[in-house]
């Protein structure tokens, strides 16, 4: 059988102190760190390998290390000989490692725009009105009606789908305490607040929107060089389109259960996460039990990724 490869690339939440231990002699991990530390004017390799935490989760650090680490792992890849992606993804931040890999962002551009997002991200929403939580156990039409009959006059919407039973919302705080309630009523399993600092991919942030367009019309985007499928529509990216649909992507739905599904549509034999952890590397098997999805955050797991997708 002919194989065929799609990177996915990790968002918030995949960050750790550390992420980087095992790749400190890498040569072209080092190069892509140096490089985005020379942009951010910040010693990312202190900052990754050191914290504090409290420093590394906070939104406008997060994002642009989370990018260049992803796209530093990139380049470890190539660098290995590993299969070269037809496709790509990413989970929300991690769209932008995947514009980066198509030739569609450079590293330079998508490090300072994703610094841009996270701060207008961090400030869109004033401090405890608003916030995420996780809802395990029930279908995505059940999560969408309890969102509307919770939320009376505040918002709350599904803000990731990320795989069959897990579904995230965000919105206000207490629209999120009542739909709490209510989902274990409904038969959730587990209904988790999750530990982030406002309400992404809802439409509270609108401001940060409306920030974020300003700053993607001060860079260049090129068309990417191989089929880029975007969070907000599932659409193939073009140049035309890029930066609507990454302003569009904060105030919708991340929608990766049906971005998986379309892998599998296309044909996708293999998926391999280009990131630190292993998040997509085991939603994406909940999702598509029949494809193979390999981590390779560590040079442990990448040797053995580009083994299983080269045999």
């Amino acid at each position: 059988m002919q194989k065929k490869i799609a990177y996915v690339f990790p968002g918030q939440g995949s960050q750790a102190i550390g992420m980087l231990d095992s790749w400190s002699d890498d040569e072209a991990v080092r190069s892509t760190i140096d490089e985005a530390s020379r942009v951010l004017g910040l010693d990312l390799w202190s900052l990754i390998r050191n914290g504090p935490g409290a420093e590394l989760n906070r939104t406008d650090n997060t994002q642009p290390a989370l990018v260049a680490v992803s796209v530093a792992l990139l380049n470890a890849w190539r660098a290995r000989g590993g299969v070269s992606g037809a496709m790509a993804a990413g989970h929300s931040v991690g769209e932008y490692a995947a514009l980066v890999a198509s030739g569609a962002l450079t590293i330079a551009d998508a490090i300072r725009v994703v610094r841009a997002r996270g701060e207008a991200m961090y400030t869109a929403v004033p401090p405890g009105t608003g916030g995420m939580a996780a809802v395990i156990g029930l279908d995505d039409e059940t999560v969408r009606q309890l969102c509307a009959s919770c939320a009376h006059h505040d918002v709350l919407a599904p803000a990731n789908y990320n795989a069959p039973g897990q579904v995230v919302v965000a919105g206000h705080v207490a629209a999120i305490e009542r739909l709490g309630r209510h989902a274990r009523e409904a038969g959730a399993k587990i209904v988790l607040t999750l530990p982030v600092s406002g309400p992404f991919h809802s439409p509270l942030m609108r401001p940060a929107a409306d920030a974020l367009h300003a700053v993607l019309g001060t860079v260049q985007i090129g068309e990417p060089a191989f089929a880029v499928w975007q969070n907000s529509d599932l659409r193939r990216a073009t140049r035309a389109g890029i930066r609507d649909a990454l302003v569009a992507q904060l105030v919708h739905p991340v929608r990766w259960t049906e971005t998986i599904r379309r892998f599998e549509e296309a044909g996708v034999t293999h998926i391999v996460e280009i990131g630190p952890g292993e998040v997509l590397t085991h939603i994406s098997a909940r999702i598509a039990p029949g494809l193979c999805c390999l981590a390779t955050s560590t040079p442990a797991l990448m040797d053995t990724a580009i083994q299983a997708v080269a045999s």
